[in-house]
């Protein structure tokens, strides 16, 4: 923040799914054990929809 503006210093070109980001990472591989039993599917939907939303969010503060 510069003089109370939000300032965006990156955008990628390309937005990775949530579930390329946790599956690189040994620390979350508890949660694909987890995950992909039948009914379980919704959390990764629940997770990329709040990532695109903290995105949106952030764009919107720096698009002044």
């Amino acid at each position: 923040m510069i003089e109370g503006k939000w300032i965006l210093n990156y955008e990628p070109k390309k937005k990775l799914p949530i579930e390329d980001f946790l599956r690189a990472q040994g620390r979350f591989k508890h949660l694909f054990k987890h995950l992909f039993k039948p009914g379980n599917e919704h959390l990764i939907e629940q997770f990329q929809a709040e990532v695109d939303k903290r995105w949106e969010d952030l764009l919107y503060l720096t698009a002044k």
